[in-house]
């Protein structure tokens, strides 16, 4: 022990030792604090997020939250001050706010034990809009080419086909469409429910960033087809009607019909032949049957796949006509042309039909044509033409009409001989031209042989 006390290093720490407990005593007495925030330090606390509280979302857009992040000074004794950002909030509460333009200050959060020093900014300027919600039908468009012999058909939207759009009142009336694209290159088959995003655009066709689409992607179906053709019906007839009876209309229960086949066979066809069979009549004033429609030769499919062919009949009334004019036609500008038989251009024809058609039907309203092309100079028997109005049909329908005529050369002496030889001209002359001679026309029973075609049905 004497050794120790006598040691110099001890004395030194046994003289320090006394002077902290001196120095301390003297603090105490004096009622002097020590102050805690010479420990602290500061920190700055950038990119801080303000959070946007009390909003309504669903009725206001919010506009002009710029920034959008604040900076802080903090300070803080260093186990206080946290890396962690996430405990350091900038807020901005917009509770019970409606549409206006508004200069708020923002509260913040921090760590325990950490003081704001600043906050900049400390204040924002917002601009807050009410919304409007309007209702859109769907647009779908398509870019590419189905494979190749394939047509791609209508796009088909599921459900209603529209969505609801929101924007903020200012920008719902430049809203133009809504629309959604499918891509269908090489498509081979239809594709359904294929998921397609939406997007709103303006009327300038720019999409609109503010929109709120409500479904934001709607079900599609694709349908892709063989290449098809819309064909009218041409309405052919076969078959007789009984005698006294007259067709009135024929009615069919499709316009026209849908040929699928090759593109070379599609753009060789302009219309569809249907046979309607006259004789299916049944003893009613209208007939109904169905027919089936088969794909014309080189063509895969066509729809529909059958028709309602309807007969409108009813007994008919008879009527002679007198003195129905007889047009030639293709007579050549070399020839003079004599009637042989009848000896005037005109006949007579017994017709039958609804009595108010046949009270109104005058002898200019039928047509009698005899076709003198390709014939040289010569007599020549040539057939007539015989075209009825609708509703009027000849009273015996087998009875054929035709006519006997000269063509002799211009200038030359009719010799009442035939003499066949080519004449390609293709004039049209009337009956009453050049060597027409005058008498009394023939009697009905005196008429000729005219074509089957047209003397049938209803004489057209």
């Amino acid at each position: 022990m004497d050794k120790w006390l006598t040691h110099n290093n001890f004395a030194k720490v046994l003289a320090l030792v006394f002077s902290i407990m001196l120095w301390a005593m003297v603090h105490l007495d004096s009622g002097t604090p020590v102050d805690s925030t010479t420990l602290a330090q500061s920190r700055y606390i950038d990119n801080v997020k303000i959070e946007v509280t009390g909003f309504d979302e669903d009725k206001y857009v919010l506009y002009d939250l710029d920034p959008s992040t604040v900076r802080m000074e903090v300070k803080g004794k260093r186990i206080d001050l946290t890396t962690n950002f996430s405990d350091y909030k900038a807020r901005l509460n917009l509770e019970n706010l409606g549409p206006g333009t508004f200069t708020l200050p923002l509260t913040h959060e921090l760590p325990p034990g950490v003081q704001l020093v600043s906050m900049e900014p400390s204040i924002v300027k917002v601009t807050i809009e009410a919304k409007e919600t309007r209702t859109i039908p769907v647009t779908i468009v398509t870019k590419g080419e189905p494979a190749d012999g394939l047509v791609l058909g209508t796009p088909i939207v599921a459900g209603s086909g529209t969505v609801d759009v929101t924007l903020p009142a200012s920008e719902a009336q430049e809203l133009s469409k809504v629309e959604g694209t499918v891509d269908v290159t090489g498509l081979k088959e239809s594709v359904k429910g294929k998921s397609v995003k939406l997007t709103a655009y303006d009327k300038q066709g720019i999409p609109m960033e503010n929109a709120k689409i409500s479904p934001s992607s709607v079900d599609v179906d694709i349908p892709i087809n063989k290449l098809y053709k819309n064909v009218p019906i041409e309405i052919r007839k076969t078959g007789q009607l009984p005698s006294g009876y007259i067709l009135t209309d024929i009615e069919v229960d499709v316009e026209g019909v849908v040929l699928y086949g090759t593109k070379e066979a599609l753009e060789g066809i302009s219309s569809y032949p249907l046979t309607v069979d006259l004789s299916r009549y049944n003893g009613s004033n209208e007939t109904k049957y169905v027919v089936d429609l088969t794909p014309p030769e080189g063509f895969e499919k066509i729809e529909p796949s059958s028709a309602t062919i309807t007969l409108h009949v009813m007994p008919g009334g008879q009527k002679q006509l007198d003195d129905i004019p007889i047009t030639l036609k293709n007579v050549g500008s070399m020839y003079d042309v004599k009637w042989i038989r009848p000896t005037e251009p005109s006949l007579s024809l017994n017709v039958i039909g609804a009595s108010a058609v046949l009270d109104a039907l005058q002898p200019e309203n039928v047509q009698l044509t005899a076709d003198l092309a390709h014939l040289g100079a010569g007599t020549h028997t040539v057939p007539i033409e015989i075209h009825l109005p609708e509703g009027v049909a000849l009273a015996d329908p087998n009875i054929s009409l035709s006519v006997d005529v000269e063509l002799t050369e211009k200038g030359s002496p009719t010799s009442g001989v035939p003499v066949e030889q080519p004449n390609p001209s293709d004039g049209t002359q009337s009956p009453s031209g050049n060597g027409s001679s005058h008498g009394s026309p023939p009697h009905q029973e005196d008429g000729g042989n005219a074509t089957e075609d047209e003397t049938s049905g209803n004489g057209t």
